[in-house]
């Protein structure tokens, strides 16, 4: 069966189908209100004779009786007989046959409209009973429904005819335009690649032809140049010479790291099983050595991505020349590298060698024409024949990287099953962190910055709290350090900032408008979408104004990419937000940066503000602080003001916004309001006076 055959006969199947189901529907409907029509004028005709004809038959002789039965049978079409027993008399009087159009039999046999038989009986004189017998035909309400059914099928026969004559013909149009394809296929097939399809009479037919006639033209054209590679046989050869050195070429670079020409990650694990499986067929040690540059990003912020890359190179080149063919020296990626010290005899051996290794890293590298020291932590762990894989050994060795960083780098580290508990501890505890992130047990509170000058509450920092199951409420410096490094304190930025905006909203709605400052990690702050997720944050509040947002990072953050931190804050304060450098004169480098990050306010760091009574050093600091502040146009804040001495010497200097014990210590949000309103400034402050020349002392 063809294709066309399966598509009439499909389209056939679903209009029988769809017909079926209409027409069962339309005889339903039609006999339903027919059958009721007709059973009430019955019902209608017997309630009549009931009281009109029955009582008349007892004073009604034969004859006129007969008389009265016949004037019956017009009022209902569907009576067919009517026969009267009483007073030993039978009358029977039927009604003429109804000539005209007849209801063929399975069609009656279908509707199931059937006859009606009713008895009517009345008492007669001397104690008999008469009946009237009334019989019904369906006939005529059978007929009315064969009429309507049919004046249906008529109008489908003849639309479905139309849709069958339609899709003929487009069949047909499809058919011819398919044959002429195949008569210009075949003649293409036999060589003759001149012919071309005439454009038909139909959208289809001429978009049909030119893409048979562009085709056999592309054959064409591809032909013609074929005859002209021919002619240039010798460049393409010498080509094919080229593709292959550069199929060499990307086959060592499969295998090599580009930058410094060691072998990569995919060519050290399929060295690594190879040399386990000697290690352990002749019972010697191996040692993976993992070395992981000491402060290779501060480096390369300094001097540039072109002079870190040279470095890269000349560490590569140092222990290319350490391995020669007795070891192995491969690059991880980034500042990491894997050396694989093969066919050991003792631990002793192992640590003589790394020991000429580590001597030879920490030697004076050339770095833009000058000499840099750089030095590598390394990370040791040493097949023994026990059942080890290399991805075992990595992740020791990646673990004893981790400890010889924190006993001060430029130090090798043994891997040992004690350190890794206490590594996986940490993991753990990292963990821990993260579910209560998950879980909502962490909290911001609350500590307000004032003007002490005039009393006013200026704004709030935001303070994170972990409220612990066990533990109770912890501080930052508690579970903080855990996460700093990791991703995680990105999350845990991007919910308090949240949570500041609630917060924000809602005491926007009190009519509070306060600036709320939430302290940002360095890892966070960095991050290439930074900008991007505050904007995200941001308009999940449209009640808050950006300017009501201020965020603090430490002084030390940015001074690792002081231009990446530069466009960041542009950035952010473009879109109405402020920033402080907190921690202020505790980074190595604050004077010279501060002209190049566009801060708006300073805080002082608590440390200094502390002593500043008792220590001049201290004083001589906040004074140079408040003065340098002044001097770039910024707005100054101290941290860790404890006392009303400590207030009024900071005013004098110059210093009117403050935070810290003195004022008011972190509170839950909820009790920040009612705080706030009873909140009075001691009468100190409000007297102290900024002198001029205190600051000049």
């Amino acid at each position: 069966m063809g294709t066309y055959s399966r598509w009439f006969l499909s389209v056939l199947l679903l209009i029988l189908g769809v017909c079926a189901v209409r027409y069962h529907t339309l005889l339903t409907a039609e006999t339903a209100q027919a059958d009721a029509r007709y059973r009430s004028e019955a019902r209608q005709l017997d309630l009549y004779l009931a009281n009109t004809v029955l009582p008349l038959s007892v004073h009604t002789d034969g004859a006129s009786m007969r008389q009265v039965l016949r004037t019956a049978l017009p009022l209902n079409r569907n009576l067919a007989a009517i026969a009267w027993h009483g007073g030993g008399t039978r009358i029977d009087v039927l009604a003429d046959a109804a000539p005209g159009e007849q209801v063929p039999a399975w069609f009656a046999r279908l509707a199931g409209m059937k006859p009606i038989h009713h008895r009517l009986q009345v008492s007669l004189p001397g104690g008999n009973d008469g009946v009237l017998e009334l019989q019904y035909t369906p006939e005529l309400p059978l007929l009315q429904v064969w009429q309507a059914v049919r004046q249906q099928a008529l109008l489908s026969a003849f639309n479905i005819t139309l849709i069958f004559v339609l899709l003929g013909l487009l069949l047909a149009s499809h058919r011819k335009l398919l044959a002429r394809l195949a008569q210009a296929i075949e003649l293409l097939r036999g060589g003759d690649f001149t012919v071309r399809m005439a454009p038909g009479a139909t959208p289809e037919a001429q978009s049909l032809s030119r893409a048979f006639n562009g085709m056999v033209g592309d054959v064409g054209a591809m032909l013609d140049s074929l005859q002209t590679s021919q002619q240039q046989l010798g460049a393409q050869l010498t080509e094919t010479i080229h593709m292959q050195q550069v199929l060499q070429k990307m086959s060592w670079q499969n295998y090599h790291d580009v930058l410094t020409g060691l072998p990569n990650r995919t060519a050290l694990a399929a060295r690594f099983e190879q040399e386990l499986f000697l290690a352990r067929e002749r019972q010697r040690l191996m040692a993976v050595c993992l070395f992981d540059l000491d402060h290779f990003q501060a480096i390369n912020d300094r001097y540039g991505a072109e002079a870190g890359d040279d470095l890269l190179k000349q560490v590569a080149g140092r222990l290319h020349e350490f391995t020669g063919k007795s070891h192995y020296a491969a690059r991880l990626g980034g500042d990491e590298f894997v050396l694989l010290l093969c066919g050991q005899a003792s631990l002793d051996s192992i640590e003589q060698q790394l020991q000429l290794l580590m001597h030879e890293l920490s030697l004076p590298y050339q770095c833009d024409q000058q000499a840099v020291q750089l030095t590598a932590s390394a990370g040791i762990a040493v097949y023994a024949g026990k059942d080890m894989n290399a991805e075992s050994l990595l992740r020791h060795a990646d673990h004893a990287v981790y400890q010889a960083k924190l006993t001060g780098r430029n130090q090798y580290h043994f891997f040992d099953s004690h350190l890794d508990e206490e590594v996986r501890t940490h993991h753990n505890q990292r963990t821990e962190v993260r579910r209560a992130l998950v879980n909502g047990e962490l909290r911001l509170h609350y500590q307000p910055k004032v003007n002490m000058r005039t009393g006013a509450v200026v704004g709030m920092e935001a303070l994170l709290r972990w409220q612990h199951a066990q533990r109770g409420l912890l501080s930052p410096a508690q579970f903080l350090s855990l996460v700093e490094q990791t991703d995680l304190i990105i999350d845990i930025g991007e919910w308090a900032l949240r949570q500041a905006l609630w917060q924000l909203q809602r005491w926007s709605a009190a009519g509070q408008q306060w600036v709320v400052s939430v302290n940002i990690a360095a890892r966070h702050f960095q991050q290439p979408d930074f900008v991007l997720r505050l904007k995200t944050i941001l308009g999940e509040f449209p009640g808050v104004r950006a300017s009501m947002l201020e965020i603090e990072i430490l002084e030390s953050s940015a001074l690792h990419d002081v231009e990446h931190v530069r466009r960041i804050i542009r950035a952010c304060q473009a879109l109405g937000i402020t920033f402080a450098l907190d921690d202020f004169g505790t980074g190595y480098s604050s004077m010279s940066y501060l002209k190049r990050l566009p801060a708006d306010i300073i805080k002082i760091d608590q440390s200094f503000v502390h002593n500043m009574l008792n220590d001049s050093d201290d004083l001589h600091l906040v004074r140079a602080v408040i003065g340098l502040a002044r001097s770039f146009r910024l707005a100054v804040i101290a941290e860790g003001v404890e006392s009303i001495a400590h207030g009024e010497r900071l005013i004098e200097l110059g210093c009117d916004l403050a935070q810290g014990h003195g004022v008011a210590r972190p509170m839950p949000a909820d009790a920040v309001l009612d705080w706030a309103n009873s909140y009075i400034a001691p009468p100190q402050w409000r007297a102290a006076k900024y002198t001029e020349d205190q600051i000049q002392d």
